[in-house]
């Protein structure tokens, strides 16, 4: 990955997207799981379109791994440019409120180099992520997601390191779509679907006292740039309404991605945990 980040781009591109027809013949469990979130979110597709949207999003995904190690091996200034940023001005004008920001952000392949970016430009940030399996890459990646000055606490350990440091001057970069099963969630639409959501969200804005600015990160391989799409601050958030609150997290989702279809990582079972009573099984 070290050596590919000094490639040219549009080879290294090329390069990925041929990996393509492999991913899709030999990871056909990942391929069928992303094919059955495609059915259920987005029901007037044709099965071409769905084939095409699958190849899509899996030549994203390969362009942005081999690319991965650009934040760990390009000069800073260097990665800087390769960033292309709309709304910057929602984080200028919450900045200037003194508040600490949740940046709200989807899994999209390109999630990585989105906070790499902002503490690339000083942004005291910080983080919740699960260890990787492969140690030497657990190493790899929390090293490079640390490179700038941000701090990464291991999701084990709870929230509480996470209110402190944003209590301290740090901003939050959150991850809200994952399926975190059904005592901890709450069931809300997601593309039309009841999604096993976490709510945590409005209890983090209170415990923090922050403001929330939902944001997109995308690979756009015709100018081979990555870009940042921040969206206005959610407000008034939170309401009183805790189910309203979390339905409006998903809704920014839909918003941010269903112009990026292409850009999510459609690989995880995000609608594994059904509601009670529904025994359907969704993922084979």
């Amino acid at each position: 990955l070290v050596v590919l980040a000094w490639f040219p781009v549009r080879l290294r591109d090329r390069f990925a997207r041929s990996f393509a027809p492999l991913v899709i013949l030999f990871s056909k469990r990942q391929c069928n799981v992303a094919r059955t979130n495609f059915r259920l979110c987005f029901p007037e597709q044709t099965e071409a379109e769905r084939e095409a949207l699958l190849k899509s999003s899996i030549e994203i995904g390969l362009q942005t791994f081999l690319a991965f190690a650009e934040a760990t091996s390009l000069p800073k200034a260097m990665f800087l440019r390769r960033f292309s940023i709309e709304g910057w001005e929602h984080v200028t004008r919450e900045l200037a409120t003194g508040k600490p920001i949740i940046f709200m952000i989807p899994h999209s392949w390109a999630i990585d180099l989105a906070g790499l970016y902002m503490t690339a430009l000083g942004l005291p940030m910080c983080t919740m992520m699960h260890s990787a399996k492969n140690p030497v890459y657990d190493w790899f990646i929390n090293r490079q997601r640390a490179r700038f000055g941000g701090k990464i606490y291991e999701r084990s350990v709870g929230i509480k390191p996470a209110i402190k440091s944003m209590r301290d001057g740090f901003h939050f970069f959150y991850l809200p779509d994952q399926d975190h099963g059904a005592d901890l969630s709450l069931f809300v639409p997601f593309f039309g679907q009841m999604k096993a959501t976490l709510p945590a969200l409005p209890k983090l804005v209170k415990l923090a006292g922050a403001s929330v600015i939902p944001m997109f990160s995308a690979y756009n391989p015709d100018s081979g740039c990555y870009e940042l799409i921040f969206r206005p601050a959610m407000e008034p958030y939170p309401t009183a309404d805790l189910e309203a609150d979390t339905r409006r997290m998903n809704e920014e989702i839909e918003i941010m991605l269903d112009p990026r279809r292409e850009q999510y990582m459609w690989f995880l079972k995000y609608f594994r945990t059904r509601p009670a009573g529904d025994l359907t099984k969704v993922y084979d």
